[in-house]
């Protein structure tokens, strides 16, 4: 969060406050500064002008009537530049405490990482673009052997996402109480968000739920980045699923199902870490390298592939381009 105007502000007053002889001696500085200015401005104007005795008194006066009014224009001018620059301040502060309020609730919407257990490792990271992102994760324990994932981009960003993204984790949970199908899921959270939203803005995701006795993983992939299953004998691109999240009202997708082994790394993100990488490194290449590395742990995983994003080239070489960053990761153990 930036305060730098405000703080600027304080550092003006402060400075004041230290110095309580400077006002004082500047504005000496600029009567000195007037009154030779003044005093040339007169000289020029009897040398080319050449005035008679009463002309000269006449002369003086307007080269001073000119001054004072030169100085009174300063001072009216900068009076109001100083009540422009200070309601700007004043703005800018309101409009920092908005965006830090938005980010403080944004944060308390992200849940707290299932813990190590059952034979399952969970990790999770989120790194805003900006003070505020558009990028969401969500576990629910949708009974005491079922783990529902979500990872989400809501499209846009700032306060309009934070609000957005609250609306999406209150459907999402509320909607999880009905079903732990994540097609259905899918489904009926793309209804409620496009009869709030009517398609702008629209959530990119992947819902899937992981069967812990079962040892099973059954996704919905609604137009985002293909999650990864890392495995002994290959990977798969998680892929199957339908449209974005709110774009229509009545919305199918479908699911699928897959099994789990021991070793078995599954790995969710936002388009900020696909597109952080090029055709000279692409992502796939680069977190099959991270995880295929040596035996790591799922916070491991998830740690090298955000360092490894915010190393990498962004689209095509854009400049200064950013975007929300976003990893979960679950290994099977």
């Amino acid at each position: 969060m930036n305060h730098t105007l405000p703080a600027q502000q304080s550092s003006t007053s402060q400075s004041i406050l230290d110095h309580p002889s400077r006002p004082l001696a500047q504005s000496i500085g600029v009567a000195i500064v007037f009154f030779a200015l003044a005093g040339s401005v007169e000289a020029l104007l009897i040398r080319i002008v050449q005035p008679t005795e009463m002309e000269l008194d006449w002369v003086s006066d307007v080269v001073l009537s000119a001054a004072l009014g030169t100085a009174v224009y300063l001072w009216l001018h900068l009076r109001v530049t100083r009540l422009a620059l200070t309601e700007r301040e004043r703005s800018q502060l309101v409009i920092q405490t908005q965006l830090s309020l938005a980010e403080a609730m944004q944060r308390r919407l992200l849940p707290s990482i299932p813990s190590t257990g059952a034979g399952f490792e969970w990790a999770a990271s989120l790194a805003p673009a900006w003070q505020i992102g558009g990028d969401f994760y969500d576990f629910v324990e949708s009974s005491v052997n079922t783990r529902l994932l979500l990872i989400a981009d809501v499209s846009g960003k700032g306060i309009s996402a934070a609000m957005a993204l609250a609306l999406l984790r209150f459907t999402f949970r509320q909607l999880a109480r009905e079903t732990s199908s994540p097609a259905v899921l899918a489904a009926r959270m793309s209804k409620t968000l496009y009869d709030e939203w009517h398609g702008s803005p629209y959530v990119t995701c992947i819902i899937a739920r992981i069967e812990l006795q079962e040892r099973t993983l059954t996704y919905t992939n609604a137009g985002h980045p293909a999650g990864l299953l890392f495995r002994d004998c290959g990977g798969l691109e998680l892929r199957e699923g339908g449209m974005p999240l709110g774009l229509f009202g009545d919305t199918p997708f479908d699911e699928a199902r897959l099994e789990l082994a021991a070793g078995d790394v599954c790995v969710f993100m936002t388009d900020g870490i696909t597109e952080a990488f090029d055709e000279r490194s692409p992502v796939r290449a680069v977190v099959t390298g991270i995880v295929r590395g040596r035996p790591r742990r799922a916070a491991d995983i998830c740690d090298a592939i955000m360092a490894r994003a915010g190393d990498g080239h962004s689209p095509q070489d854009v400049d200064d381009w950013t975007d929300d960053r976003t990893v979960v990761v679950v290994r099977a153990v």
